[in-house]
């Protein structure tokens, strides 16, 4: 059994969002970055379990999607503080930290469940490991529902624009020997 810790400056958590409705054009897609991150993980043999936890108030605005590129010069300044205001105090007003529980029987696949103040849900993950001398990495993609999580439908005034409910999560991170 090997514990290991999160690396909180060599790993990295981004949450893309999209923009729906009718007015979509209008709004920005969105990446949010969790500036903080601590965690833990076992592995047994193929198997593992862990815990990652990210603070809402670590969570930043790095930029407007183009695709799949970011563009961080994208937004006004009080326009990337508005969206974290509302992101704090009105989508996660009542949740502190993100809790992301982790567990699989092999390195390449695993079930996250994800829990917030609002609700949880579990999805499957396809995983990318590497072993890189002392440390491990571990990479993936999951896809959340916000509606899920009871989260309530994100929009605009008069609703022209709205978050659509699926979040994509990216996550790169490096684990190494507890101690």
């Amino acid at each position: 059994m090997t514990a290991l810790v999160i690396d909180p400056v060599a790993s990295r958590l981004a949450v893309r969002t999209r923009a729906g409705g009718m007015l979509s054009r209008l709004a920005h897609d969105l990446e949010i970055v969790a500036s903080t991150l601590r965690g833990h993980a076992t592995l047994e043999g193929d198997g593992f379990s862990g815990e990652l936890v990210v603070p809402v108030s670590s969570l930043r605005v790095a930029g407007a999607l183009r695709g799949e590129s970011v563009d961080t010069d994208a937004l006004w300044t009080s326009d990337r503080a508005e969206i974290e205001r509302k992101m704090r105090e009105e989508v996660l007003a009542r949740t502190d930290e993100i809790r992301v529980r982790a567990r699989g029987t092999s390195r390449q696949r695993g079930d996250l469940t994800v829990e917030i103040a609002s609700g949880a849900t579990t999805v499957p993950a396809a995983l990318r490991v590497a072993d890189e001398g002392s440390s491990v990495r571990v990479e993936g993609r999951v896809e959340l529902s916000l509606k899920r999580l009871g989260i309530a439908e994100v929009k605009a005034p008069l609703g022209v624009f709205r978050v659509k409910d699926a979040v994509e999560v990216i996550f790169a991170l490096t684990l190494r020997p507890e101690g």
